[in-house]
């Protein structure tokens, strides 16, 4: 029986150590050489951030997004394969090495380029106030003791906190839970981007106005870990292409009817 029970227990360990090796087969240490090595990219978002990127009633993971990453694939000579991650630990996926890169609509900040390193922009969008359609007020700054909704994690919780006449910053998960506290009254309004805020009004009916001019404007990039010059290089050449040959024209004119890469 002890003879028995020891062949068993060194089965079982090369089961383990072969399998150990298996998973490292196409490590390389060099994240393009091994994207190149398996065929596919993987790439994060919410999935939470419609037009961008959200899930639609057939439970398909679409979105303008989507389509950037896919064409930037191809261009690669790969494929592209999503993951969604909650936005508030997106960075942290990213560096633990989870995934290859973001492409979720990530504003490109100071702070964040001490973490990761941005592609060029690929698109540009404007920080936007929305509120109630009766809050009869021409800006932000003018809402008293007001209560505005955030995604958690996003530069517009950072720049609710800087002003004096925001009593509540409250958080959501995904800018629909957002535009959802205001129609039910929890809230005076929310800050999230332009296009989305807009799509959100016409897609979902919401009683939402954009209050004032946007706020500030962000430089949209794909987050790529630093060290992998290599890879950052093959992200901007190919959306380099994309713009030069007319994929990102196309794409973004399927979205949003005109090319938001225009500032």
């Amino acid at each position: 029986m002890n003879k028995k029970i020891s062949i068993l227990l060194v089965l079982l360990m090369m089961v383990l150590v072969v399998g150990c090796a298996t998973s490292d087969v196409n490590k390389t240490g060099d994240t393009l050489e091994d994207i190149n090595a398996n065929g596919k990219l993987t790439f994060a978002m919410t999935g939470a951030y419609p037009p961008f990127n959200y899930i639609d009633t057939d439970g398909k993971l679409i979105g303008f997004d989507i389509d950037i990453a896919n064409a930037i694939a191809e261009k690669m000579g790969v494929e592209a394969e999503p993951m969604t991650v909650l936005w508030d630990g997106i960075l942290t996926g990213l560096t633990s090495e989870r995934f290859d890169m973001i492409i979720g609509s990530m504003a490109i900040t100071k702070e964040r380029l001490q973490q990761v390193n941005f592609s060029t922009p690929y698109y540009y969008d404007g920080a936007q106030f929305f509120g109630r359609e009766d809050i009869g007020v021409n800006n932000l700054s003018e809402v008293k003791d007001a209560s505005v909704g955030v995604v958690t994690g996003t530069t517009f919780q950072s720049f609710l906190q800087d002003m004096p006449n925001v009593r509540d910053i409250l958080q959501f998960e995904s800018d629909i839970d957002n535009m959802r506290a205001v129609q039910q009254g929890r809230s005076d309004g929310l800050i999230t981007g332009l296009l989305v805020g807009l799509h959100g009004i016409e897609k979902f009916k919401m009683p939402l106005i954009p209050v004032g001019d946007p706020l500030y404007v962000e430089e949209i990039g794909i987050a790529i870990r630093k060290g992998d010059e290599a890879l950052l290089k093959a992200v901007n050449d190919a959306l380099q292409e994309m713009i030069e040959d007319g994929t990102y024209a196309e794409i973004s004119i399927k979205w949003f009817g005109t090319n938001i890469l225009n500032k």
